[in-house]
């Protein structure tokens, strides 16, 4: 009786665990419906108006500004005070804002996307896999481009936290600028200060 009673509690715990990670599962699709239709709805704009409203508007309703600048301070992020961190996100969410409309315009113009599928991470994102082929015209071949997004959600919404172009990661490689900003300096309120200058006349520019 107790061996019975112990292999239905086994059973029931197993089933829990399979219960509580299927939405989890379940959700990897929203996450890639998210990114194909918000795709598809850039690829409207950009061709009618790049510099609507609505445009804007649908970009920061798809990133994660805060996952992006923790992600790419890393370390630095903890150490500063809640007025540093405002300053930082005001800043890095215009230039992100501003490199991933430049960064559609070339990949969505004149191209066909391939949805290759997702996969969940260890730390519960989703991984949506994509593959953008550039139609082929006199002035250039045929190219292939491997464009994965990092999904998670916020608030119960799914939004994009990092993407990856043919393996290099948007998140890696401000990271190891903004390291590199820092790391030159003397210090580290010298190297904020310099970092927070070149964001500035980045978007003077």
């Amino acid at each position: 009786m107790m061996f019975r009673s112990s292999w239905w509690s086994s059973f029931l715990l197993v089933l829990g665990l399979l219960v509580s990670s299927a939405p989890a599962w379940a959700d990897g699709s929203e996450a890639e419906t998210r990114v194909r239709e918000a795709n598809d709805r850039l690829r409207e704009l950009l061709g009618s108006d790049e510099n609507s409203a609505e445009l804007q508007q649908l970009v920061d309703s798809l990133l994660d500004y805060d996952g992006l600048a923790q992600r790419a301070l890393v370390n630095h992020w903890a150490r500063l005070t809640q007025a540093q961190k405002d300053e930082f996100l005001s800043l890095f969410k215009q230039l992100v804002a501003r490199a991933y409309r430049d960064n559609l315009k070339e990949t969505l113009d004149n191209i066909a996307i391939d949805f290759l599928g997702w996969e969940v991470t260890t730390g519960g994102s989703v991984l949506v896999k994509t593959r953008v082929r550039k139609v082929q015209t006199r002035r250039n071949r045929r190219a292939e481009t491997m464009i994965t997004y990092e999904m998670h959600l916020v608030d119960g919404v799914w939004k994009m936290v990092d993407v990856m172009t043919d393996d290099v990661s948007l998140v890696g490689s401000y990271r190891d600028s903004f390291n590199n900003i820092i790391g030159e300096a003397q210090n580290f309120d010298a190297g904020w200060a310099d970092l927070l200058n070149r964001m500035k006349r980045k978007l003077e520019e």
